[in-house]
C-alpha cells in the first residue's frame, strides 16, 4: 500500500496507523505520483491513500497503465468538492479525516479491495441532497435500466458485495456480478464508486436510499 499525501506530518501519521493494521502487508510513503508509480510499476501497491487537497491525487486515479487497484480518499469532512465528482475519475472509496480510527480505515480498505463502494453514509446523504437541491435540467440523461438493475443499483449504493446483493435479490453470485457489470457499462462508469455517484447525479437514486457503512 503506498501513502500519497504531501503534508508530512500527516502522511507519517497515516503511515504509522497503517502499519499497526492487520489487514495491510506492506506501507509505502510517497509525495509524487512517479514514485508512487514506480511502486506500482514493481508490483508493490494495490492500494493508494490519497488527501483531497493534493494536486496528485488526479493524476493517481488516471494513473495511465499503472493504475494500482483501488483508490482510497482521506477528504477533510464530509462534504466532498463537487469538482471531485465531475471529473472522469473518481477516487474508489473515501474516508474522512476528523472520523479516522483503526477500525473505519480497516472497514474501507477491506471495501475497496473487494470492489465495494467505500463511501461514508453522511457523504452519499450530502450528494443526495444536493442532487435534491438541483433542478431537473441540472441532472444528466438517465440510462435506461431494467427493474432487476434498479434494484441492484440501490443495494450498490449502500455499500453491498456481490455476495450481499446476490443474497438480498436470492439470485447467485454470477448473477449479481452481471448485473453490476451491466449497470457499470450503462453508467458509463469506471468503478462502482462512480456508478453509484453518476446515479445520484441523473436522479436514478433517491435521497431515501439509505448506506449501510458509517
Amino acid at each position: 500500500m503506498v501513502v500519497l499525501v504531501g503534508d508530512e506530518i500527516l502522511r507519517l501519521g497515516l503511515t504509522a496507523l497503517l502499519t499497526s493494521l492487520s489487514v495491510v502487508r506492506q506501507v509505502r510513503d510517497c509525495v509524487t505520483w512517479d514514485d508512487t508509480e514506480q511502486i506500482i510499476r514493481a508490483g508493490e501497491a494495490d492500494v493508494v491513500l490519497l488527501h483531497e487537497s493534493d494536486d496528485e491525487w488526479q493524476r493517481a486515479v488516471e494513473g495511465g497503465g499503472f493504475r494500482p487497484a483501488a483508490t482510497l480518499m482521506l477528504l477533510h469532512d464530509y462534504r466532498a468538492s463537487d469538482q471531485l465528482f465531475q471529473h472522469p475519475h473518481t477516487p474508489d472509496g473515501f474516508v474522512v479525516q476528523g472520523n479516522l480510527t483503526a477500525e473505519t480505515l480497516t472497514t474501507a480498505l477491506q471495501r475497496v479491495t473487494a470492489g465495494e463502494v467505500a463511501m461514508p453514509s453522511l457523504l452519499a446523504r450530502d450528494l443526495m441532497q444536493r442532487v435534491g437541491a438541483s433542478t431537473p435540467h441540472q441532472r444528466r440523461h438517465r440510462a435506461a435500466l431494467t427493474p432487476r438493475e434498479n434494484e441492484t443499483l440501490v443495494l450498490l449504493a449502500q455499500g453491498l458485495s456481490n455476495k450481499q446483493i446476490a443474497r438480498r435479490l436470492q439470485i447467485s453470485s454470477h448473477g449479481a456480478k452481471r448485473i453490476v457489470a451491466s449497470l457499470l457499462m450503462k453508467l458509463d462508469a469506471p468503478n462502482r464508486t462512480m456508478a453509484v455517484v453518476t446515479a445520484i447525479n441523473s436522479g436514478l437514486i433517491q435521497q431515501g436510499v439509505r448506506t449501510s457503512q458509517k
